[in-house]
């Protein structure tokens, strides 16, 4: 008998990176078109493995912020900006499902897509579903660009209603 997960419910932002040819990654990595690949980092699949052995015969949740369409496209008509917040949404659909079914093992997953500033998207989604913890890879960007740009990890931990889990991407 499986012994269950400390958490019933973790949930984990995934951010996806375009992907060249030449670094895609078998576990990491899906096509998205003719030869155009999207990939999660080593560190993201680090926090999805780690969110299903917490929430063991639980549920995580994958959590995507996609882009505002309608705070960058004001030139173009909203059944255009709608066709854009549809494809991103199929399109993260589809990643999420793959990359999920690979590195969640024995848990029930949840998918939660939604355009806006991830740290927004972060935080709603786990207020929503009554997450019991929070798991994501902290950003790769250098700590000189954290400390201007600001990071959403930090302000995750700061922020969340329930336990952060950070796992540092490796990167000085």
């Amino acid at each position: 008998m499986m012994n269950p997960g400390v958490f019933q419910r973790v949930l984990v932002p995934v951010e996806f990176v375009a992907t060249p040819e030449a670094e895609i990654a078998a576990d990491r990595s899906v096509e998205v078109g003719d030869n155009e690949w999207v990939s999660v980092n080593a560190w993201t699949v680090q926090a999805l493995e780690l969110a299903a052995r917490l929430a063991r015969g639980g549920e995580v949740c994958v959590v995507h912020a996609t882009p505002e369409f309608t705070d960058y496209a004001t030139w173009m008509s909203p059944r255009n900006v709608n066709e854009l917040d549809d494809a991103a949404r199929t399109y993260s659909t589809k990643l999420l499902e793959v990359v999920a079914r690979r590195h969640c093992a024995g848990v029930t997953i949840r998918q939660v897509i939604k355009p806006g500033r991830a740290l927004d998207v972060i935080l709603d989604a786990a207020k929503e579903l009554g997450a019991d913890a929070i798991v994501l890879a902290a950003s790769a960007r250098r700590r000189v660009n954290r400390a201007f740009l600001g990071s959403t990890a930090d302000k995750v931990i700061r922020q969340a209603s329930c336990p952060v889990v950070v796992l540092p991407s490796g990167t000085s």
